[in-house]
């Protein structure tokens, strides 16, 4: 008997989603879900929208998964870490979500078309990446897999910042759930999988994301990973064969950073670095001098506070601003957090606001496709309800998901939103 789900309808070029999420064009699609670009109507802001395909098998630990990830990303709050805007069902039951839209192109794509990189480039992207693992540890989530394809490399100036994406396979302490971490189940790419993640997934921990941040690394700078093959001889490779001296692939490299990635690539995870913060300090001297966050937070300095960008965009007005201001000197909250508490602003449109606020995903005006197409198809808004990977060779990406309110997002951007005085800024895809 065929599945009733297969019969259910993704949105299509025109649609309105949320009453607010104007679709423009369908991105790609992977093997668990669709990604299509949209436009939030009102902040004319590019965003992306996954949408679970229903016809996947599995259907309901794909489902699973996908829920795992936003419960995931929801926590995560560095800007090296995918923004979550919104997540919620449409009508048919397909649950959806919406992510920042990123310029640029993943760092597979970056490898193929340019090979190893300078020494301090590929250092700063180590760094970026350590820098996103090390709040995700401390929360008791294990990416599992960390490698170039789930690494987003937005262009910032003359920096590319790095964006960590699909924690859809992640390990969460406390998750509860042991059908998606069960020891027998094999989660991971071989050529960037710890040894003791192939022996048993559910005991991947901390360290299992060192050692694929470090064959990551050993790529970067020598242009192959230490393990080549098929994936049966990988798996044989991880497990028993030496790694390769990267001086003898790169003669240029400091002998002390080669020691650094062999530290990573220790096949006892008690003899790795043992956390992201060690490996980090020990990356740093061969890094660049200033990083990728500050030059973000610098970058957002000419672009307008973010109580300006609210009432601009007529989401708040003046003397809900002036109101919000002032509960904030006393408060000492974060202007987001005092928006959000006095329920004068959605969500879902401060964190696009945020967003705008850095100049990501902004769109000059409604795009003409959208207008065209409504009235072609005559379609009318969807109400708001409550209740991987495309090939890398594209020219886009987008990102993972959040669930419920993201509140441990906009407490995220709290560092860098706290470099002006009264407006937070913030930080700035396909799937399993």
């Amino acid at each position: 008997m065929q599945n009733p789900r297969v019969a259910l309808a993704l949105p299509n070029p025109g649609d309105v989603i949320g009453g607010k999420y104007a679709v423009t064009r369908r991105l790609g699609e992977g093997g668990m879900a669709v990604v299509f670009e949209a436009t939030h109507i009102r902040l004319r802001q590019r965003l992306a929208i996954k949408v679970q395909k229903p016809d996947v098998p599995e259907f309901e630990q794909s489902l699973a998964r996908f829920e795992r990830e936003a419960r995931a990303t929801a926590q995560l709050r560095s800007i090296h870490a995918a923004r979550t805007v919104d997540v919620d069902t449409l009508p048919n039951g397909l649950p959806y979500m919406v992510m920042e839209y990123l310029e640029g192109n993943d760092l597979d794509v970056q490898l193929s078309t340019h090979g190893a990189f300078p020494i301090d480039q590929a250092v700063d992207v180590a760094l970026q990446v350590a820098s996103a693992m090390q709040e995700a540890h401390a929360l008791g989530i294990v990416h599992r897999d960390l490698k170039p394809s789930n690494l987003f490399m937005c262009p910032v100036g003359d920096r590319l910042v790095v964006k960590v994406l699909d924690f859809g396979i992640s390990k969460i302490e406390n998750d509860g759930d042991a059908r998606l971490t069960a020891s027998d189940a094999y989660f991971g790419t071989p050529a960037y999988a710890a040894p003791e993640q192939i022996r048993d997934a559910g005991n991947a921990d901390a360290r299992s994301d060192i050692w694929s941040l470090g064959i990551i690394l050993f790529e970067l700078l020598t242009g192959r990973t230490p393990f080549e093959g098929s994936a049966v001889s990988v798996i044989a490779k991880v497990m028993t064969d030496p790694i390769p001296w990267p001086i003898t692939l790169r003669p240029d490299l400091p002998p002390d950073l080669a020691r650094i990635m062999l530290h990573a690539l220790e096949r006892d995870p008690r003899a790795r670095f043992q956390t992201m913060k060690e490996m980090a300090e020990a990356l740093a001297p061969f890094g660049p001098a200033r990083s990728a966050a500050t030059l973000v937070a610098d970058a957002q300095r000419g672009r307008g506070r973010l109580g300006e960008i609210l009432v601009a965009e007529q989401l708040i007005t003046q003397a809900d601003l002036e109101l919000a201001l002032a509960e904030q000197r006393s408060s000492g909250k974060l202007l987001g957090r005092v928006l959000l508490d006095l329920g004068l602003v959605a969500h879902s449109d401060l964190l696009i606001a945020l967003a705008k606020q850095q100049g990501i995903g902004e769109s000059p005006a409604p795009p003409a496709i959208v207008e065209r197409k409504r009235a072609e198809r005559h379609v009318s808004t969807v109400p708001p309800m409550s209740t991987p990977r495309a090939t890398p060779k594209r020219r886009w990406l987008w990102i993972a998901i959040a669930v419920g309110l993201p509140l441990g997002i906009l407490c995220g951007v709290g560092a860098s939103l706290s470099m002006s005085n009264h407006a937070p800024p913030v930080s700035s895809p396909v799937g399993r």
